[in-house]
């Protein structure tokens, strides 16, 4: 299977890939617990190698995770090499710089913190869901999943609403550049926009510091010359991207997948009748189709790793949305079966889990109560999903019909 330029030793398409990975990367493990895919190129199958992997972060370093998960075009690398694109976030430190940054964004995302922003959150649902007794279709994704997490993660870094729209374009072609696949004009014209993109938040970062508006960006920037902290104005764009990506794609998806989840096994009424239940279903989501399907992390030096030998600055791909069902598989009395490490794993684990479980969980319970029936896909219009390769696992569109 070749994709992105990678090929996998499989005979495997890009569409069975995105249709369901795990029976791929089921294959994949049976074989060996990690499979060259490509030059210096590795996805990681293996349960425990993941964790292994995932706890040693001194050998097994995340720094260069934004350097792209695809190869680009020479043209489209001469521009990015004028802009932020390969320059690392300190979110991917290794500690004390690493713990130091976490300690100047944490602030919102704090389990008091998302508790008091949830009255908000369900207001903006409600909103967005409004009275669908009238109406006989809804797109989960475009009507409420990708919207929600946007305004909301907007509003703590502090993006003014007339940009935002603008700021997710820009957001999502960065994206596409780290992720997908792209026709090398496509890669120059997202390329070009990177460079737009951060000319704005540069500006929107002096601006909000001038007028010492309350947000992220005003204590990212109160934080620069902080020891170990924030260095300068250019860690925090490369942070802000970081950010909206978190705290928008990850949570579109997760949503996403759950109102898949709830109509492919039939729960739907079950769950519109027990709200409460809505919590450990979005776990179980988790587990078995989360948004996140792999982490990335680069060996500094050649080492061998099951007896494979793999070289200085390989990029290991791991399989973290496989881990539950790969780790089930070997688990006799079924107690992994809703293990997941859908948010990470060890110091680099998602500051904006308990946000996104929020979101999800009052998205869910807001679109539950707003459909008066239980919806079905129509065969008419049937879901699209997004091209994410190894990294996101979402829809474009998730329409509904009742």
């Amino acid at each position: 299977m070749a994709f992105g330029g990678f090929h996998m030793p499989l005979s495997a398409t890009l569409d069975d890939f995105m249709i369901d990975p795990y029976s791929i990367y089921r294959d994949m493990n049976s074989r060996a617990p990690l499979t060259e895919i490509g030059p210096a190129e590795f996805v990681v199958t293996d349960p425990a190698l993941i964790l292994e992997i995932l706890e040693n972060h001194d050998k097994f370093t995340s720094v260069h995770n934004l350097e792209g998960q695809v190869p680009v075009c020479d043209e489209a690398r001469a521009v990015l090499e004028k802009t932020l694109f390969y320059r690392g976030a300190l979110f991917n430190e290794t500690p004390p710089a690493h713990s130091a940054f976490r300690k100047t964004f944490i602030r919102p995302f704090t389990p008091a913190a998302v508790e008091r922003l949830e009255p908000r959150i369900r207001e903006l649902a409600a909103g967005m869901c409004g009275d669908l007794s009238g109406r006989r279709t809804f797109d989960v994704m475009q009507e409420l999943a990708f919207p929600l997490p946007i305004k909301i993660v907007s509003d703590i870094i502090g993006i003014p609403e007339d940009d935002r729209q603008q700021v997710k374009q820009w957001n999502d072609m960065w994206i596409a550049l780290q992720v997908a696949p792209l026709p090398p004009e496509a890669q120059v014209g997202a390329a070009m926009a990177v460079r737009t993109y951060e000319d704005y938040v540069r500006g929107l970062i002096e601006e909000i510091r001038t007028e010492r508006r309350p947000s992220l960006i005003l204590d990212m920037a109160e934080a620069i010359g902080t020891p170990g902290a924030v260095h300068d104005v250019d860690d925090i764009i490369v942070a802000i991207r970081v950010m909206i990506a978190a705290g928008h794609e990850t949570t579109s998806g997760l949503i996403g997948n759950a109102v898949n989840r709830l109509i492919e096994t039939g729960r739907w009424a079950e769950l519109a009748g027990g709200p409460d239940a809505i919590p450990a279903f979005i776990e179980e989501t988790l587990a078995a189709d989360p948004s996140v399907q792999s982490a990335p992390r680069s060996v500094e030096e050649e080492t061998e790793i099951r007896g494979i030998t793999v070289p200085a600055r390989a990029r290991l791909h791991l399989v973290i949305g496989a881990y539950p069902m790969l780790t089930a598989r070997n688990d006799v009395d079924g107690a992994a079966a809703h293990k997941h490490i859908g948010f990470g794993h060890g110091i680099h684990r998602c500051v904006g889990s308990h946000l996104a479980r929020t979101e999800a969980r009052v998205a869910l319970e807001t679109l539950l109560r707003a459909v008066p029936a239980a919806p079905r896909f129509d065969e008419s219009a049937p879901p699209v999903r997004l091209p994410g390769g190894f990294v996101f696992r979402s829809f474009s569109s998730l329409p509904i019909s009742w």
